[in-house]
């Protein structure tokens, strides 16, 4: 998986991996993370280059799971306008911008609103993006994750609540992304009636998971510590 990661704190940025392509256009990441702790203001780009000729893209947020004060503070901008995300959702809500070869203006963009009063939810959230270019049918997802926890603050998380599983429903892969401090190293996909189906070990603080070799249904998977300790269970559905 191609991505992002802007850590705001230290001012450091580590690309993993590189452009996400349609054949008409490009994303220049598929997923972006952002260190969002103790942030103001922020614009979280993931800009967008047509290929050849200039481009005219539908776009709409497929699934969330930003809690109820980042959607109503937050906001996605494309070439032309940017619009809260309490517009976007529930996902099927089209926009439609211009993308042009010659233009210096590719923007697309989350807009972090950390300054606003009401933004007061801590953990790691996600928004995913899917564009399209009707005329090519091309297609390209473009994921924002954010974590944000408290600065200079001595409060107590549980790991558990800082688990972001996307996208949900599945289709190939699933990602986690979780606390980098709760000591997470393996992860198990159960189907429903508690046959594991999968086992992965994990390092850091995210994993790219497939699902090649998983049928469709419902799925839990189980975060467990180096002590094989249950740390959170998320559900999802491969489709």
């Amino acid at each position: 998986m191609k991505r992002l990661i802007i850590t705001l704190c230290i001012l450091t940025c580590s690309i993993l991996s590189s452009t996400a392509y349609a054949q008409s256009f490009t994303t220049t990441y598929d997923t972006v993370f952002f260190d969002g702790s103790g942030a103001g203001n922020v614009s979280i780009h993931n800009n967008i280059t047509p290929t050849a000729g200039e481009v005219t893209l539908n776009w709409n947020v497929v699934s969330t799971n930003f809690p109820s004060d980042w959607v109503a503070n937050c906001g996605m901008c494309d070439t032309s306008n940017c619009y809260n995300l309490s517009f976007l959702t529930p996902s099927g809500i089209l926009r439609t911008c211009g993308y042009s070869p010659t233009s210096a203006n590719h923007d697309f963009h989350l807009l972090f609103n950390g300054a606003a009063p009401g933004m007061t939810s801590m953990g790691n959230y996600y928004v995913r993006v899917k564009i399209v270019d009707p005329v090519a049918m091309d297609s390209a997802y473009s994921t924002f994750v954010v974590s944000r926890s408290p600065v200079n603050v001595n409060t107590v998380s549980k790991a558990g609540e800082e688990v972001a599983l996307y996208p949900n429903p599945a289709t190939t892969e699933i990602n986690l992304v979780y606390n980098g401090g709760a000591d997470i190293k393996t992860v198990a996909n159960y189907n429903i009636i508690g046959k594991v189906m999968a086992v992965y070990k994990l390092n850091g603080n995210s994993a790219n998971m497939s699902l090649d070799n998983i049928p469709g249904g419902i799925y839990f998977a189980r975060l467990m510590d180096g002590q094989g300790q249950l740390v959170a269970t998320r559900k999802f559905t491969r489709q």
